[in-house]
């Protein structure tokens, strides 16, 4: 069962132009008609490059930020139709963890209060003794300890502070959690250790993930379904093995073939770059959005929009040839 549907999600920015009299003179167009869903207890890895719109779905899904266009639902409900008292419903059930530990928590703050600070607003415990006791059961499930909760995050490392906002975001024991980037300011190693924390609690809990990241190799170990992103469209849509074993899209072909490797002499590295700059979404390219940098590209890409088809079972892709 889905818990989350997304169906031909937009959203676009209006240009604003002129010295006096200020109007619209254009739209970024960040995302483009996009739709998937994420089940219970699965991880939907959203993935592309910078630029390509992944933040901007991410922030939408949670009501962060106004779609122009399309639906969103949580639960079979439609969540720009959520009054007061499902909205705050809502923040209880879908959290997110946000890129940057270092600026995700407030630097004034004690550790004990961040955490407790959402207890508080929903009325979650009754007394001080409950709250503490709540956080330091959600910080010891993220590998931290009761000494950690008069602390402020200055006094932490990189990847204790993206286990301090993993607490946060568990603590209202929430059902559905937007993962933005949450593991690339971090070293090598801790991503690991963060990445398979997400496995266990995902496990434990039966969390449902929406992953975004450009890193493939996180992705394909931490997703059960992979969607490609670009320039404000999904160009491919299947589970992980089919993404990686049998890309279809000379898109996605293209960001695993980019996929760093040890270098072999003789080896034509030049083979292996996307060439160009990703395009203007103020003024995307007619046709397929990736016809300017593809090596398969012909004249119907550069006049049609491909449509959506199956290529075998639940692997979707947007492209003429594949």
């Amino acid at each position: 069962m889905s818990i989350l549907q997304v169906d031909n999600l937009k959203k676009y920015f209006p240009i604003e132009g002129g010295l006096l009299f200020k109007k619209i003179i254009g739209h970024v167009k960040a995302v483009d008609g996009v739709s998937f869903s994420i089940n219970k207890g699965e991880t939907l890895g959203l993935v592309g490059e910078s630029g390509s719109g992944k933040s901007t779905v991410g922030l939408m899904t949670l009501r962060l930020l106004n779609m122009t266009d399309g639906d969103i639902l949580f639960n079979g409900k439609p969540i720009s139709s959520f009054d007061k008292e499902e909205m705050k419903q809502f923040r209880l059930r879908a959290q997110m963890v946000f890129q940057n530990p270092f600026a995700s928590l407030n630097p004034r703050m004690i550790i004990r209060d961040t955490i407790g600070r959402v207890l508080k607003i929903h009325g979650l415990v009754k007394n001080d003794d409950e709250m503490d006791e709540h956080i330091l059961k959600t910080l010891e499930e993220v590998g931290l300890k009761r000494e950690h909760l008069g602390r402020y995050p200055h006094e932490f490392s990189g990847g204790q502070r993206q286990r301090i906002a993993v607490a946060r975001a568990l603590v209202s024991n929430p059902e559905f959690i937007v993962l933005d980037e949450p593991t690339s300011a971090l070293d090598v190693s801790v991503q690991a250790q963060i990445l398979n924390l997400f496995k266990t609690l995902q496990e434990n809990r039966g969390l449902a993930y929406l992953f975004i990241s450009h890193n493939l190799a996180v992705i394909r170990h931490i997703s059960d379904r992979v969607a490609v992103m670009y320039l404000g469209k999904l160009m491919e849509y299947a589970s992980k093995d089919s993404i990686f074993n049998s890309p279809k899209h000379p898109y996605t072909q293209a960001l695993l073939r980019s996929i760093p490797k040890p270098f072999i002499a003789g080896e034509d590295i030049e083979d292996k770059v996307i060439k160009g700059d990703i395009p203007s979404p103020v003024n995307p390219p007619s046709g397929c959005g990736f016809h300017t940098r593809c090596s398969m590209a012909k004249d119907i890409c550069k006049r049609e929009v491909p449509e959506w088809r199956e290529i075998e079972t639940k692997h979707w892709v947007a492209c003429h040839f594949a």
